[in-house]
């Protein structure tokens, strides 16, 4: 977030003529910045004063609206309707709608800041803010930034509306704004699953990347998504139990739903991995994330096996090494890990992480194949290595990170790391 700002305040800077150089746009959401700094009400100030003098410039609007956001955020970690009378104050959005209807800017701000009139009834309020996300998807720009992509296909998910999230994601991917190394990671993910699995994710992060492989790219069809961000909404759930197979009704519904979320996710998680006749796998970076970050269900734990860069559910025990040295031998595709045919971007820097987990979780195959296979040890070794020597060389903390490991029959669960040691 401090990019962000820092970011922020080298346009305001920068673009005091505006007829002389356009307004940058900063991608994201300026309202997770957490830090308190009356940085934030200069800038406010900056870009109310420009988009005074310029009521028509889109993406000054959009920058007001961000650091509007980060003000408002500031105050709810004191007092929610503090920050919400701050908003009204403000009234960014409604200031917006006056000078740039019918944009996109307006609709995006209008959903991303829950953006109502007075009077409107609740009814109205939901009614309202999901024609404002519709709108926008409509009027999408085709310069718009990557994190756009992610709040619409977020959207469009939940809202199971192929056609449109088809549409975005093409876009997205086609304008390269997607981490080629981090798709890479996605399709090795779905090649160790069999075929008709189910995959559970936590968020949609978690799979917007597989889904532009079943929708774009049209490999690995077969396989069943599930958002768990997605569960608070009945017909969601009840559309994706009937692609795996199992009945959903309103007795179900009523029995797995709570209005804590706490409660009716991990009863959501848990029916669907004991009723599910189909293969359950969840990733074995994720398992932190699931109901709202407290990890899945401590029952469950046990009877999920490690069989690579995924975890599969099973009741029952099986050599899932077995499977895991079948996934790196066969399954996997690797090759690509060894060199880069893509320049260096700073936006696709989170690939590295993916390059960080081949590590981790691969590793525990090394002792195995030194014994039994040395021909396979050396081709392995030498990719973690690479892995290893590429990420010390962009400065990763490599240290805790060796490349000798115990082999595990599943992976232990704690919220801030993997626990590779043996049960």
């Amino acid at each position: 977030m401090k990019k962000i700002l820092i970011a922020l305040l080298l346009i305001a800077a920068g673009t005091a003529n505006v007829c002389a150089q356009e307004t940058e746009q900063i991608e994201g959401h300026i309202e997770m910045l957490l830090e308190k700094t009356e940085k934030l009400d200069s800038l406010y100030n900056y870009w109310n004063d420009f988009v005074a003098q310029h009521p028509k410039d889109e993406k000054a609007w959009r920058n007001l609206f961000e650091v509007e956001n980060g003000l408002v955020e500031r105050l709810h970690f004191k007092d929610w309707n503090k920050g919400e009378e701050l908003r009204k104050e403000l009234n960014v959005v409604g200031r917006m709608k006056q000078a740039i209807p019918d944009t996109y800017t307006f609709y995006y701000c209008a959903y991303e800041g829950a953006y109502r009139e007075d009077g409107w009834s609740s009814e109205e309020f939901f009614e309202h803010y999901e024609k404002f996300a519709d709108l926008a998807v409509d009027h999408l720009p085709h310069d718009a930034v990557a994190s756009d992509y992610k709040t619409w296909a977020g959207y469009l998910i939940h809202k199971q509306d192929t056609a449109r999230l088809t549409r975005v994601l093409t876009e997205y991917y086609e304008r390269g704004l997607y981490p080629a190394e981090e798709l890479q990671y996605h399709f090795n993910e779905l090649q160790g699953m069999e075929e008709g699995a189910v995959y559970l994710a936590p968020h949609e992060g978690d799979i917007i990347g597989k889904l532009i492989l079943q929708l774009v790219k049209g490999v690995h069809r077969d396989k069943i998504l599930y958002d768990e961000n997605c569960a608070v909404w009945k017909e969601y759930v009840g559309s994706v139990f009937k692609r795996i197979g199992m009945d959903f009704d309103d007795a179900l519904w009523d029995k797995l739903w709570s209005s804590f979320q706490s409660e009716s996710y991990p009863r959501i998680f848990r029916h669907i991995c004991t009723h599910s006749k189909r293969p359950i796998y969840v990733s074995a970076t994720s398992v932190s994330w699931f109901s709202l970050g407290e990890g899945i269900p401590k029952d469950l734990q046990p009877h999920f096996y490690n069989e690579g860069l995924t975890l599969r559910y099973s009741p029952k025990n099986y050599d899932n090494m077995a499977v895991k040295r079948r996934n790196i031998e066969t399954r996997y595709w690797l090759e690509y890990l060894r060199m880069s045919f893509q320049p260096e971007k700073k936006e696709s820097a989170e690939g590295n992480f993916c390059a960080m987990n081949y590590i981790i979780l691969l590793r525990d195959q090394l002792p195995y194949y030194k014994k039994h296979n040395p021909e396979r040890y050396t081709w392995l070794r030498e990719l973690l290595t690479h892995l290893y020597q590429r990420l010390d060389e962009q400065g990763y903390d490599m240290e805790d990170l060796s490349l000798e490991a115990k082999s595990p029959n599943y992976l232990e669960y704690e919220v801030t790391k993997l626990d590779l040691d043996q049960e």
